[in-house]
This record gives structure tokens, sequence and C-alpha cells, in this order.
């Protein structure tokens, strides 16, 4: 069986920034790196539903990225 050792985790907040010649619209991304990997979904949501609060932009996604080593 496989190994699977957690290495590192990063949250990314997806903003509405905008729109382009095309009407289409652009975004920026922001991103928080040196997550444990003890928070639960939940409390990342909660977290991110909080940052998005101060910025004037629209929240438009929120990822989790996840670093494993499989050995």
């Amino acid at each position: 069986m496989a190994n699977v050792n957690f290495i590192s985790a990063t949250l990314r907040l997806k903003y509405e920034d905008g729109y382009d010649e095309q009407n289409e619209p652009k975004f920026t991304t922001k991103s928080y790196r040196n997550l444990n990997n003890t928070h639960s979904a939940d409390d990342l949501l909660a977290v991110a539903h909080a940052f998005a609060s101060l910025s004037s932009q629209t929240l438009s996604s929120i990822a989790k990225q996840e670093t494993s080593d499989i050995s």
C-alpha cells in the first residue's frame, strides 16, 4: 500500500476583476500558502469568505491546492 505524506497546501481565492474588450470576465487570484493539513473544508470556506468580505471585488471561486509525497 502506498504512503501519502502531506507536504503543503495553498488556499486560492479567484476574484472577478472587470471585463476585457470582448466583454469576457477577467479574473485575479490571491493565494495564501502554508496551510496546516488539520483544517477542515468548513474552516477554509469560512476563512475564504472572511478574506473576501475585505475585498471590493466579487469572489468567483475558492480552491485548495495540496501537495503530497507518495511513496
